[in-house]
């Protein structure tokens, strides 16, 4: 890999705490395909608030549901999970972020999500983070019924 490769891959893992295998295959690849996807990752899951439409929670919210929609890869999947926690998602909007997918994708798909969730709860994900705000994020129980649902099942 050439030193400007490596050097990609700095700036990668200054920005994420980690690397994944695409990100050391571009280096290899094509350095200059490196910086240009980190740059677009980086200004679109953390560039500047102003002008912008979602919020920082938001965005790794919507990457929950796309990445649980396309099956997508485990580890996108828990920095997804701990990004969207730390920017103050409860697991319950995590666990709903991803069921959302459901119903384009199937329920498959959301049992890989769930798997990962899991995975992260016992910590033991795939990427090597900072991995405290999972525990720190209370699951809170199941929402309460809610008033139509009373009135239905009253019925």
């Amino acid at each position: 890999m050439s030193p400007e490769g490596k050097k990609e891959l700095d700036k990668i893992r200054k920005v994420r705490g980690y690397t994944l295998p695409v990100h050391d295959t571009l280096a290899d690849l094509n350095p200059e395909f490196l910086r240009r996807y980190g740059d677009l990752a980086s200004h679109v899951l953390f560039g500047p608030a102003e002008g912008r439409a979602l919020d920082l929670k938001t965005r790794f919210l919507v990457l929950i549901g796309v990445t649980t929609a396309v099956k997508g890869d485990p580890e996108g999947m828990e920095w997804s999970v701990v990004r969207a926690l730390k920017a103050g998602a409860t697991w319950d909007e995590v666990r709903e972020a991803a069921f959302m997918a459901a119903l384009p994708a199937g329920i498959p798909a959301f049992e890989k999500a769930c798997l990962t969730f899991n995975l992260l709860e016992k910590n033991k994900g795939m990427v090597p983070q900072d991995v405290s705000v999972v525990k720190a994020a209370k699951k809170p129980k199941a929402a309460k019924k809610t008033a139509a649902s009373k009135s239905a099942t009253a019925k």
